[in-house]
């Protein structure tokens, strides 16, 4: 198989992949298309670290295959588990669009397969697919009303006490 196949091959199947994911299951085929242009498949092994918590982050990861966990440094000693994320979700997307330093750690549980799309890259797609912000819009609004969630329960726990 030439080259050229090879990579419109992967760049449909990284479509298809997107259109099953959450986070771009309602855009159109030619936004799908072009994120999957610029997309990087990365593999990792069991319990490498992806992200580091403290470092300026510039990209976006969707888990294509396996599984992911997130930590954050308590002390030099101990972490805490935050979630477990599996194959469609994705981590990092605060850093596309702010240059703050990443708020945890994440480590691939067994091996897994990640999408990586960077900051820049998908700033010159939203000049051609404004759409695709209004998608992260929705994902940010989602994980918010998550954390008030769970910010409103435990302040209720706090007072049954």
């Amino acid at each position: 198989m030439k080259e050229t196949e090879k990579n419109t091959f992967h760049v449909l199947e990284n479509v298809i992949f997107l259109k099953k994911s959450a986070l771009f299951s309602s855009m159109k085929t030619s936004e799908l298309r072009a994120i999957a242009t610029i997309a990087q498949e990365l593999q990792f092994v069991d319990t490498k670290e992806i992200v580091r918590e403290n470092d300026v982050g510039d990209s976006l990861y969707l888990i294509k295959e396996g599984s992911v966990a997130i930590k954050k440094v308590i002390d030099e000693t101990e972490s805490i588990h935050l979630a477990t994320l599996a194959q469609g979700e994705c981590f990092g997307e605060m850093a596309l669009f702010d240059t703050e330093v990443r708020s945890a750690s994440v480590y691939a549980q067994g091996s897994c397969t990640l999408l990586c799309i960077q900051r820049e890259e998908l700033f010159d797609l939203l000049i051609d697919f404004p759409t695709i912000a209004t998608e992260f819009l929705k994902i940010f609004i989602k994980r918010l009303r998550s954390a008030n969630k769970k910010v409103e329960s435990m302040a209720l726990n706090g007072k049954e006490k």
